[in-house]
């Protein structure tokens, strides 16, 4: 893993690599799928009556979630050759 040094003259960062950005994308994925359940828990109420801004919401919420993991696991395992 790179480290980002500091650089007093400013703009010499070395980049992020791949890796950290799938290892990123994959927590903010878990975060969302997280913060899903919990939504459609607190809420599971009104859903069943049939709110459907309410499912909307919630299935993009997962969807999102989803993709992100899904490419964050993509980044993670693709090697520069």
């Amino acid at each position: 893993m790179e480290r980002i040094e500091y650089d007093p003259e400013g703009g010499n960062y070395l980049p992020v690599t791949q890796r950290e950005t799938g290892f990123a994308l994959i927590v903010a994925g878990g975060l969302l799928l997280v913060g899903g359940l919990g939504w459609a828990i607190m809420l599971g109420a009104e859903m069943r009556v049939g709110s459907v801004l309410m499912r909307g919401i919630l299935g993009a919420d997962v969807l999102i979630a989803l993709s992100l993991i899904a490419i964050g696991f993509y980044k993670k395992r693709r090697r520069k050759k």
